[in-house]
């Protein structure tokens, strides 16, 4: 017999955001996916399965342990933890409306506010981090994860975006490319080197296995990858680069950090922000010039190659050098 938060949970999921709200598909897929992760978080830590999960189990309490674990045992960003929150408002928001008795508990965890994100550099990955990352792959032998790696740097794809690339969305043919699909429904084309074609031909040919939905990558329980999936593989694959490479890979990475590195290495090279911005299949070019940051090298460089140089005369340059104390009492009279 299906209970009532599972009842308010399949209510919420077809007919409030699908029927109501009309929501996009990706937006459709975050919601699921929260409450995904709720129930493994009641499973994993509280040990309440799902169909004996009551909506008065749910409290504040649980939910601010839930947005934390999330942090600590999915890795998932500030950002991403307060996506997950406010997938988890909304939801409540809808109960309050319907459930007049639970308003006082929907009341106390819509209550839970936002963490703060700490305003710091996004990281990304030098050039020379992105040859090593390929070498190391190249000799490990481990083709799909750097078919998955390739992948998502060329495409520079958000994480939805590059989970959801199907065989279909491939044309490995004359200007070869991918077709992504991103916020708010809207498509676009990005083109790919002749070099990752080789690499997804030999991926299909030598690794691949179809199970049945024909994503072009599976996860090891044969069934499409969540986002929370590739955090975790990115961070476990830094942690060892970094073991291996000590001097390199010091930021603090995520998926995201290739499509921040592929701006960057493209900005860097003399792209115009604009064809980055349709890269990216941002809306304005306010939202690309995060993402393209300046090489402080290549910036302080052409900074000082383009200055004109100023000379100056340095009236104390040829003066004999004393201690600090004589120069002030000769100089500063």
């Amino acid at each position: 017999m299906t209970n009532r938060f599972s009842k308010l949970v399949q209510s919420f999921l077809t007919t409030y955001t699908i029927g109501e709200c009309n929501y996009s598909m990706n937006t459709k897929v975050s919601y699921s996916t929260t409450f995904h992760l709720l129930l493994e978080f009641m499973n994993e830590e509280k040990r309440i399965k799902p169909n004996k999960i009551e909506i008065e189990t749910i409290t504040k309490e649980v939910i601010v342990q839930f947005l934390d674990w999330l942090e600590t045992n999915r890795f998932v960003s500030i950002q991403t933890r307060n996506q997950r929150l406010a997938c988890i408002k909304s939801f409540y928001k809808y109960v309050q409306s319907n459930e007049p008795d639970l308003f006082d508990t929907c009341s106390l965890i819509l209550s839970i506010k936002n963490k703060k994100v700490p305003n710091k550099i996004i990281s990304y990955f030098s050039e020379d981090e992105v040859r090593i990352m390929i070498n190391y792959l190249n000799n490990s032998k481990d083709l799909k994860k750097l078919t998955m790696i390739c992948v998502l740097y060329e495409t520079g794809a958000r994480v939805s975006e590059f989970i959801n690339i199907k065989l279909n969305d491939l044309n490995l043919s004359d200007n070869a490319s991918i077709t992504l699909y991103g916020k708010g429904n809207k498509v676009r084309v990005v083109p790919i080197s002749d070099e990752l074609v080789k690499l997804i031909n030999k991926y299909l040919k030598e690794v691949y296995t179809n199970y049945g939905d024909d994503y072009l990558f599976y996860s090891n329980y044969k069934k499409q990858y969540e986002r929370t999936s590739i955090n975790k593989i990115i961070h476990n694959f830094i942690i060892i680069l970094k073991s291996e490479y000590p001097t390199h890979f010091n930021g603090s990475y995520s998926p995201h950090s290739f499509r921040h590195t592929k701006a960057t290495h493209l900005y860097n090279n003399g792209t115009p922000l604009l064809y980055i911005k349709d890269f990216l299949g941002h809306s304005t070019v306010s939202s690309t010039e995060i993402y393209a940051t300046p090489d402080s090298k290549k910036q302080r460089e052409e900074i000082l190659k383009n200055s004109k140089s100023i000379k100056t005369k340095n009236k104390y340059s040829n003066k004999k050098k004393d201690n600090l104390d004589n120069w002030l009492k000769n100089n500063m009279k």
